[in-house]
């Protein structure tokens, strides 16, 4: 019920927020009864009943312009004790409070002590006019309320920048998830894509001198699409928190599968994987496969068919890749956003690893990755 309640009340109604106007209301409509019932008798209603109505309704102004409702109070009470006699019930008492209060919590800490400090020194001045004796219970009222009210503005806050610093906090993990989708999505269709697009020239190639000969690529075509479609639906899948089965991530036990498509590709692969009977952690693992499968798709892409030496050794609790090619005759121009290398880059450094990549003497292109087993995972 409150927390329906409480939204509402902080709506607003023609600019004022419904809760100060409510608060503004009630105590008005108390004001004004005390004031006909003469209860206490305090003066001639002509002086009583406008300075009740005016102190009352500037509550309406006690989050919007705080000082503006001091100065109303302020001055109508001073009226009120020159005109007739000084206030001294109890609605009155809490109209001063509200005041002090508002202003604590709604105003920095130097124009809420400037505002305090022209409040209580004016009662003060009142107390001592009309002959009274309680300096320190207004001393110590009036500054409980302001620590109170400070106090307040602290803990608001204090809770504002919590709930900002969540917002930022699921903001970056959207940001990061996004990242790691277009990633996984990249290294997926782009080496797919490679091979298709090199088995669709190979099989328009044959198609105009050897018809039969155009089976083999039109076959690897069809595979390669399958198995990018199947890896796509598994991670549509995950994204839709789906309880379904999905296949294993890759790793290098499917590496015979890569060489193959990349062989396919037209790349002469060279592999030696010297694990050492080690197994890999699954982050490792996983990296690894994609790291192997951007670099040979950039080879395929910016070097077209040429030798490929590929490497995989474990040394230290660290997994060595590297990925070497011979310089290309003819590199094929193929559109790239240039993001497969950005790609590999941010894969290795979420693991805490390091990369080397660069042209090679005599031309050619070598990438070194090294993947820590006990670094940072994502």
């Amino acid at each position: 019920m409150l927390g329906r309640v409480a939204p509402w009340l902080r709506g607003r109604l023609f600019g004022f927020p419904r809760g100060d106007l409510l608060l503004s209301a009630a105590l008005c409509l108390v004001a004004v009864v005390s004031v006909l019932t003469g209860n206490p008798d305090e003066g001639p209603l002509i002086v009583t009943l406008p300075v009740a109505v005016a102190t009352t309704i500037a509550l309406a102004w006690r989050t919007r312009v705080p000082v503006l409702t001091v100065a109303i109070v302020l001055a109508a009470d001073v009226a009120q004790l020159l005109l007739a006699q000084p206030a001294g019930s109890l609605w009155s008492l809490v109209v001063f409070v509200i005041a002090m209060y508002s202003v604590a919590a709604n105003y920095t800490e130097g124009m809420a002590a400037v505002v305090g400090v022209v409040m209580v020194a004016t009662i003060l001045i009142e107390e001592k006019v009309t002959e009274g004796q309680d300096y320190l219970f207004i001393i110590l009222l009036f500054g409980g309320v302001w620590l109170l009210g400070r106090a307040s503005r602290l803990w608001r806050g204090r809770v504002t920048r919590a709930e900002q610093h969540e917002r930022d906090l699921a903001l970056l993990a959207v940001s990061d998830e996004r990242v790691r989708i277009a990633r996984e999505l990249h290294d997926i269709v782009a080496h797919s894509l490679s091979v298709i697009a090199v088995q669709a020239d190979a099989a328009d190639a044959a198609l105009e001198h050897d018809p039969p000969r155009a089976r083999e690529p039109l076959r690897v075509i069809r595979e390669t699409a399958r198995s990018a479609l199947g890896e796509i639906r598994d991670m549509l899948q995950l994204l839709r928190a789906d309880d379904g089965e999905t296949r294993p991530a890759p790793g290098l036990a499917a590496l015979d599968d890569l060489l193959a498509s990349a062989r396919d590709a037209g790349l002469a692969v060279d592999a030696h994987v010297q694990l050492g009977g080690r197994s890999l952690p699954p982050v490792v693992d996983l990296a690894a496969y994609r790291i192997l499968q951007e670099a040979l798709t950039n080879v395929a892409r910016h070097a077209g068919a040429v030798p490929v030496t590929l490497t995989a050794e474990v040394t230290d609790d660290t997994l060595e890749l590297a990925v070497t090619n011979a310089q290309g005759q003819s590199a094929r121009r193929v559109a790239s956003a240039g993001v497969g290398l950005l790609g590999i880059r941010e894969r290795i450094t979420l693991l805490g690893g390091s990369l080397e990549a660069g042209e090679v003497a005599g031309g050619g292109f070598r990438l070194v990755a090294r993947l820590p087993f006990e670094g940072r995972t994502p």
